[in-house]
């Protein structure tokens, strides 16, 4: 072979490589890593409270860092906003209820749930002493309040049913996200709002609040709070969702064995948290962070099966979405 020739051959081999090391850093090394720093938008369900003391458990901690990632937790705006920003390609994973995005991949969305934050139904009926409900079967001719999302209802008339109450005598009122507002001042007999929240607040402000969860009303366990990013992040990053996910189960598995610690993290890392509500959200919690193996985050296909055959049964939603979660970034 010729100088020539030799120098064209190397020069190809050369580009070959770097070609190869592009898509390497791109796409991760072949363990799952993230070959070097990638940003990470996680929009959050909510304004952050105890619930989410893992995830900036593992911003402080350094478990992001050390994945390569350079998270960006934002709350969102509105309700609606984590679905709209990670379709939108805005953000790259989000944190949602379960309902809304089952609903989602119904309608043709192409996003996937790949965690459970948590592993039990957190939305309820609730109502307080005060009001003089200690059963959901004193709800005859009721005014309840719902946020205003169509799942609310449904929840409602699967405890109200199993309780005996006629469903048509009920008023459903839409009172956004102020169930202890209208609770405490009984504008309405009962509200939907999350057990793990509202009824903390409740307690704060010397309330006695009467909770009525699905799960002890006929619903299957199912995770209310499910974390999820766009088929084609799954499909082009999935380095990406591996390292998040590790890191993630880190910044967990520390909060369960130090909830002090992780909520220290919390009020360091997130602005207007109230200490002594965080505790009180983490502690409700807790138990649930667990799946039925022992692992954060788990998701079951058989678990999410039973739940959406449920879920269409009582109205929850209009029909049964196609390959709604992958368990394939689960550490």
């Amino acid at each position: 072979m010729t100088r020539r020739g030799m120098r064209g051959r190397f020069a190809s081999l050369m580009v070959l490589v770097l070609a190869i090391s592009l898509i390497a850093a791109a796409c991760g090394d072949d363990d799952g890593s993230l070959g070097e720093e990638t940003g990470v938008t996680l929009i959050l369900d909510f304004v952050p409270g105890g619930i989410h003391a893992g995830i900036y458990t593992a911003l402080a901690e350094g478990y992001f860092e050390a994945e390569n990632i350079d998270i960006d937790i934002q709350p969102p705006t509105s309700s609606a906003d984590t679905l709209r920003l990670v379709l939108a390609g805005q953000a790259t994973i989000g944190i949602a209820p379960i309902a809304d995005v089952a609903s989602l991949r119904a309608q043709g969305e192409d996003i996937q749930i790949f965690m459970a934050l948590e592993q039990v139904p957190l939305a309820a009926l609730m109502s307080t002493e005060a009001i003089g409900v200690t059963n959901p079967n004193q709800l005859n001719g009721a005014t309840i309040g719902v946020t205003g999302v169509p799942s609310d209802e449904a929840i409602a008339k699967v405890i109200l049913s199993s309780s005996g109450v006629d469903v048509d005598s009920v008023e459903f009122v839409t009172i956004g996200f102020d169930a202890v507002g209208n609770l405490i001042g009984q504008t309405v007999d009962a509200a939907i709002g999350f057990w793990s929240a509202e009824a903390v607040v409740l307690e704060l402000e010397g309330e006695v609040p009467t909770v009525f969860r699905p799960d002890e009303y006929g619903a299957p366990p199912y995770p209310e709070l499910v974390i999820f990013a766009s088929a084609e992040t799954i499909k082009d990053r999935p380095a990406i969702l591996s390292a998040f996910a590790r890191a993630l189960t880190k910044g967990y598995e520390f909060a369960l064995d130090d909830p002090a610690a992780a909520i220290a993290n919390l009020a360091a890392n997130a602005d207007g948290i109230d200490i002594d509500f965080a505790t009180a959200e983490f502690a409700n919690v807790q138990p649930f962070f667990l799946g039925p193996n022992g692992k954060y985050g788990e998701v079951s296909e058989a678990a999410i099966t039973t739940y959406l055959t449920w879920a269409v049964e009582v109205g929850v939603l209009e029909s049964v979405p196609e390959n709604l979660i992958t368990t394939e970034f689960l550490p």
